[in-house]
């Protein structure tokens, strides 16, 4: 009893039973004998009616002698059939019944006050009136057993009785269908949810029904799409964190055992080597930290007021030499004199450190790199392009992932952590900027761009 779909349809039931009464109420009131009483004198008064009709005749004949015929044609016109709903009366000015459409001894009592005066050059000649009469049909429920009736109020009695039962079949019959079509989107959605939380993330609603409901299976399979890539990122972060600490572990096992079991000299060079992958180790390990730090929006930040071109100048300068020895054509475009920014000086340089680092590991001999500032729209503007390898329209949506490597040919041992560039967009974003990539393709040079509120 506690399904949505079944208290729906009590609900639909209670309507249309509601509805069903209110139906039944209006057309026993507008039935009843008081009613028609009341309808049917207001009827003698119009004109040309019953009341002026008697009016004429006693005009003309100076009495009410054989108005019989008069009261019985409007008895058939009023009353047709031999049922009848009431009694028609004619009263002199005394209050004796002139006429009667029933035998006196049949008639019920009359009631104290006559019905409607006839009145004839403002003198007062008698009344009208109509009263129910003992053998009158009392309500609709017994009209429906009186089908030889030719009453016309018991037979617009009838048909608004059918309309109404036949209407209320319908709407139960409606609200069933429409509640269980409004509970089955819901029911679709429980047993989703219980598959996602079978760690079945492959599962998606149908997208089906009223705006609402599509609205809510939507939300609910971007919810199941964005839980399957946060569960695929997690699985492909173990794997490459495994991967990345095995690596110098393997080289660490292996040249220390080497050394017990004097295959290696312990010698100073082989100690340098060893050092080197702890040095790895610890690298890794620092940026990790670091990364999950600024992703959990808890990376201690030191804002002041900078200044991003001398910022820049400065890790030009310090790029500089490594440039040199290289051979590759290092340079700074100040497009204006001062951009300022608020911001961690320290988090800043890391920022583009890490961009020139990777500028310049991909960048081949004679290549050029250059480090642009310039001002954008409610902000500051740093880009460090280069001419070296570029980037695959593929691998441009995965750059800023953890241990992505655009490339097979890049090896991890030549080459960074793989955090580089996830630590770059993660402390461009807790200082409320962004950071985009741009490459026409392999060969074509690659240019990354940073975007800082500018110092308010």
């Amino acid at each position: 009893m506690n399904r949505l779909w079944v208290r729906l349809s009590l609900a639909f039931t209670a309507v249309v039973l509601l509805g069903f009464g209110a139906v039944v109420f209006g057309t026993f009131s507008l039935t009843s004998d008081q009613r028609m009483q009341s309808l049917l004198l207001n009827q003698f008064e119009r004109p040309h009616g019953l009341v002026d009709s008697a009016a004429d005749y006693y005009k003309a004949q100076g009495s009410w002698d054989g108005v019989e015929t008069l009261m019985d044609g409007a008895r058939s016109t009023l009353f047709p059939g031999s049922g009848g709903r009431g009694v028609l009366l004619l009263l002199d000015v005394s209050g004796t019944v002139v006429y009667a459409s029933l035998p006196l001894e049949k008639m019920p009592p009359l009631p104290p006050r006559p019905g409607r005066p006839i009145v004839i050059d403002g003198k007062l000649v008698g009344y009208i009136d109509f009263i129910a009469s003992p053998d009158a049909v009392p309500n609709a429920f017994t009209a429906w057993n009186r089908p030889s009736s030719s009453d016309f109020i018991q037979e617009v009695t009838f048909f608004l009785l059918q309309i109404a039962l036949a209407v209320g079949v319908l709407g139960l019959i409606f609200g069933v269908l429409a509640s269980r079509n409004l509970a089955a989107p819901l029911n679709r959605l429980a047993v989703a949810a219980r598959a996602i939380g079978a760690r079945n993330l492959d599962y998606r609603v149908p997208v089906q029904g009223s705006d609402e409901i599509r609205e809510v299976a939507e939300s609910f399979n971007k919810m199941a799409a964005d839980l399957q890539s946060a569960e695929s990122l997690r699985r492909n972060l173990l794997a490459d964190v495994a991967h990345e600490l095995r690596t110098p572990l393997t080289v660490l096992q292996g040249n220390l055992q080497a050394i017990l079991e004097d295959v290696y000299p312990l010698d100073k060079s082989e100690i340098a080597r060893l050092h080197d992958q702890t040095r790895h180790l610890h690298r890794l390990v620092n940026d990790l930290h670091e990364l999950a730090q600024a992703e959990a929006h808890q990376l201690p930040l030191q804002k002041q007021i900078l200044d991003l071109g001398g910022l820049a100048q400065e890790a030009v300068d310090f790029f500089g030499p490594m440039a040199d020895e290289k051979g590759v054509t290092l340079r700074l475009d100040r497009a204006i004199e001062s951009a300022t920014v608020q911001g961690d000086r320290f988090r800043l340089m890391q920022v583009l450190q890490n961009l020139l680092n990777n500028a310049l590991r991909h960048t081949p001999e004679n290549g050029e790199i250059e480090v642009a500032v310039a001002a954008q729209a409610d902000g500051v503007e740093i880009a460090v392009a280069d001419t070296g390898e570029g980037i695959a329209a593929e691998d441009l949506p995965h750059i800023f992932e953890r241990f992505y490597r655009s490339g097979k040919a890049r090896d991890r041992d030549s080459g960074g952590t793989g955090l580089g560039l996830a630590i770059v967009r993660a402390l461009v974003e807790a200082h409320g900027g962004r950071v985009s990539v741009f490459s026409e393709g392999k060969g074509a040079g690659s240019r990354f761009v940073v975007w800082l509120p500018a110092e308010q």
